[in-house]
């Protein structure tokens, strides 16, 4: 009961901003400009605030990215080998299908609701996987995508690519300025920082409203049998490694754990739309396995949520 009454808030601002963007009470233009503050503004003042001003252990345990990414890899792979061996998929396919299965939407849902559930004591684990998360993830992507292609060549330049984006992003930008901040002691003027922890409060509506209302370009299109696979790697099968390597193999620390395990159960990331964009493959897929993730992902985190003992 306690899970459900803690994701009730976050379940109900989305779906009232999906409604609101499938009524058409605010136009698709509005939701794209919401989009664009919450993600360009909101979010890296609550992220840089959060990982400025958080009490940063002095002996970080880095296990946490091996016992996380150790997970992500494994599933990236077995998707891939699905794709391959059962759906006959070609190169760029095989690269959807894998992020799909591995790809969690830590930013716009893990961060609300891991702070919603294990507070801002969170803010370091969040820093330490969120940091690199785009720039892993999408670099190995784009090497599966772009295998035996005849422009496979221009692997390096794509990697090199999503770096340089990785780099140029907000939200990674305000995560390592804010760490800096924090590492070097750096005293901030305080008006400044009650100015951005104000700012922060709406960070998390924000990203829930400009989720819900931006879900309603993400509908069921069809091949539902690949979308069904990929939401249950993602749902199930990433979160249960994701456990099990951060509990019974690397030990880490439990709040750490409970982090990790918490947002690898977040359905599958947008960025995987994205991605389906940008080699003209799985479209229909990506979406299809964006809005099923989103609705089974409830009954996810709360199996998950109680495993790790909230």
């Amino acid at each position: 009961m306690y899970i459900i009454e803690t994701l009730f808030p976050i379940v109900a601002i989305a779906t009232l901003a999906w409604l609101s963007a499938r009524r058409q009470l605010v136009s698709d233009g509005e939701v794209r400009a919401l989009e664009k503050i919450t993600f360009n503004f909101f979010i890296p003042c609550m992220l840089f605030f959060g990982t400025a001003t958080a009490d940063l252990p002095k002996d970080l345990d880095w296990n946490l990215l091996w016992a996380y990414y150790l997970a992500i890899f494994i599933v990236y792979i077995a998707g891939i080998l699905i794709a391959y061996f059962h759906f006959g998929s070609g190169q760029a396919r095989l690269g959807v299908f894998g992020m799909g299965c591995a790809y969690p939407n830590v930013t716009i849902l893990g961060i609300p609701i891991c702070l919603e559930l294990l507070g801002e004591a969170a803010f370091v684990p969040i820093f330490m996987i969120i940091t690199i998360h785009n720039l892993l993830i999408f670099s190995f992507g784009t090497i599966i995508a772009e295998l035996k292609r005849e422009e496979g060549k221009a692997i390096s330049a794509h990697v090199w690519s999503v770096f340089k984006g990785v780099v140029k992003n907000p939200i990674s930008g305000s995560l390592v300025l804010g760490a800096l901040v924090n590492f070097v002691g750096l005293s901030l003027y305080q008006p400044l920082l009650e100015s951005l922890e104000l700012i922060s409060r709406a960070a998390i509506p924000a990203a829930l409203m400009a989720l819900g209302a931006g879900m309603n370009r993400y509908r069921i299109r069809g091949e539902i049998p690949m979308a069904l696979v990929i939401t249950g790697m993602k749902l199930l099968v990433l979160p249960g490694l994701v456990w099990f390597f951060t509990t019974l193999v690397f030990a880490i620390d439990p709040l750490w754990a409970q982090t990790a395990v918490l947002l690898s159960c977040m359905p599958v990331g947008i960025s995987v739309y994205v991605f389906s964009i940008r080699y003209r493959c799985c479209e229909d897929l990506a979406a299809t396995s964006i809005a099923l993730s989103c609705i089974l992902s409830v009954i996810s985190i709360s199996i998950y949520a109680n495993l790790i003992g909230l």
